[in-house]
């Protein structure tokens, strides 16, 4: 009884199809364009800055007054210690309004 090197071979093979495969299968299907685009010129999509620049403590403050009045947000890291506070560009005024009391 002594040990078979073709079948090693084969094992070998099968698991380098099989992690080609793979790696074809699951690459992204879009190229990664890195972080966002930041700044006054950046494209948000339907959100609108409603607090810009601010500290962290005040964005989440001001997050959790708009989430209890029904208004959806989300906050954007800007840098280290900048953060924004986005609305939906409908009911930005309302938050604006809303924040400003």
């Amino acid at each position: 009884m002594g040990f078979d090197l073709s079948i090693l071979a084969w094992a070998i093979g099968i698991m380098v199809m099989l992690m080609l495969t793979s790696r074809w299968v699951f690459q992204p299907s879009r190229p990664r364009t890195g972080r966002p685009q930041g700044g006054p010129n950046a494209d948000l999509g339907l959100l609108t800055p409603v607090l810009s620049h601010a500290p962290r403590s005040q964005v989440l403050a001001a997050k959790n007054l708009l989430s209890e009045r029904g208004i959806r947000c989300s906050v954007s890291r800007l840098d280290r210690d900048s953060y924004d506070l986005l609305v939906f560009a409908a009911e930005a005024d309302r938050a604006r309004q809303l924040l400003a009391d």
